[in-house]
């Protein structure tokens, strides 16, 4: 792993973390761009924050596959959390999107095709995964399928990232009742019910990324959050080809499978959808690939000033950026330390050392309480806090460590211990021996 890491320029933040471009550099001297994920330092003190930001991270080093963004390295320094990324230089969808619709045009229909198809054999992957060790599936549900979270190269490759809202039976980390994990356009009918989810509500995603490709308009949006949830509770899903001729029955059909309202009526996993597509390819003789999308991505170089988001390298001297390389300098990988929190993707049951209270569920469906009262002024958005664990769950430093449910208070009074004591006493009469000692000799 390299030794040391120099941060370049910031690259994005979101409500939880920010990410840097830095330069890697190893012991011989080679250097190499990475992605740097850094916990926003206000959440350092709220354990749940932490525990989300190490379960992405420990859940995305058991990922191994092209359409998936690799994750090199976890580390830690005195006052923030890190995950060490591949960089993936170019933009995602959203600003392809974007371009798109600025002139008016959809994606064309093959290309789309391939690279909803692209996005899900990353998703049947992660779907699919299994433990190394006892060959279990870990249950993997990214729940945050939308365009920003769709990496592009500027070499056309298609890269799936940020499982930081994941679901996965390894997971401590559990949706609250109340909160609604992803965006809202993108849910699933049953997360946006409160019903639980499984793999097929990326499925449902990904299918209205494929409408939105394919017409050029946001399928689910509307003025209000309230109001984008009451339509992708009905899902209903308007004509495609009414909006975009060129699109064929064929395809529409295999669509609108994908976005069936009932998840039963659904492709049950991800390969399917991605087989229908594909075929629906080779039935037309259409040819496209990474290459197809990278003659358009040079279109868009070529038309648009900022074609991904912004990548400027801040001015020489930048505070920020130099404090950010001050904890760089003392990053440590969280697997060398020996002080790590044992936070994120660990057995429910090691971590709650079997004091799991009687009525936890962490499959329980969310309660969306504030959607079905109907619009509110001030919707109260505060997620309702986790069960408390046990000693067993080791806090963030600077929180209290648990013990039996009570704080762990310092020993005072007649309970000290006399051995410290008396070794004081010995080393003094010792030092006063050898004085005497250095006297007489003289």
């Amino acid at each position: 792993m390299a030794d040391r890491y120099r941060p370049l320029y910031k690259l994005d933040s979101g409500g939880m973390a920010e990410v840097y471009v830095a330069e890697a550099e190893s012991v011989a001297g080679f250097t190499k761009k990475v992605a740097i994920k850094r916990i926003l330092p206000a959440l350092l003190k709220e354990e749940r924050f932490v525990r989300m930001f190490l379960d992405e991270a420990r859940l995305s080093l058991n990922f191994n596959h092209a359409n998936i963004v690799s994750v090199f390295d976890i580390g830690k320094s005195a006052n923030a959390y890190f995950i060490v990324m591949e960089y993936v230089e170019g933009t995602n969808l959203k600003f392809i999107l974007q371009y798109l619709a600025k002139y008016r045009r959809p994606m064309p229909v093959p290309l789309a095709c391939w690279v909803v198809g692209e996005i899900l054999k990353g998703l049947d992957y992660a779907h699919e995964l299994r433990d190394p060790n006892t060959g279990d599936g870990l249950g993997i549900v990214h729940r945050d399928i939308s365009p920003p979270n769709i990496l592009v190269s500027w070499n056309g490759e298609v890269k799936l990232t940020d499982f930081g809202l994941a679901k996965a039976s390894t997971q401590l980390e559990s949706t609250d009742p109340g909160v609604v994990k992803g965006k809202f356009a993108y849910l699933a009918p049953e997360a946006a019910h409160g019903e639980a989810v499984d793999h097929r509500a990326d499925i449902f995603a990904v299918g209205i990324l494929a409408y939105e490709m394919l017409t050029g308009q946001r399928l689910f949006l509307a003025d209000t959050d309230y109001d984008t949830v009451q339509n992708v509770r009905a899902a209903e899903i308007p004509s495609m080809r009414a909006t975009n001729p060129e699109i064929p029955a064929e395809l529409e059909e295999i669509i609108r499978c994908s976005l069936s309202r009932d998840a039963k009526d659904r492709y049950q996993n991800a390969s399917e959808f991605a087989d229908d597509l594909l075929g629906f390819l080779f039935s037309r003789k259409l040819k496209v690939s990474a290459r197809t999308l990278r003659t358009l991505l040079d279109d868009m170089r070529q038309k648009e000033p900022a074609p991904a988001p912004q990548q400027k390298k801040p001015e020489q001297g930048n505070v920020i950026l130099r404090l950010i390389e001050e904890e760089f300098t003392t990053f440590k990988s969280i697997d060398e330390d020996s002080d790590a929190p044992e936070l994120g993707s660990q057995p429910l049951d090691s971590l709650m050392a079997g004091n799991m209270p009687i009525n936890y569920d962490p499959a329980t469906p969310l309660a969306l309480d504030d959607f079905d009262a109907g619009p509110s002024s001030s919707p109260d958005n505060e997620p309702t806090p986790p069960p408390a664990a046990s000693s067993s769950t080791t806090a963030p430093e600077g929180s209290i460590h648990s013990t039996g449910g009570h704080p762990a208070v310092p020993s005072t009074g007649g309970g000290r211990s006399i051995v410290p004591m008396l070794a004081l006493l010995l080393l003094i009469a010792a030092g006063a021996g050898a004085a005497v000692y250095m006297f007489v000799l003289k």
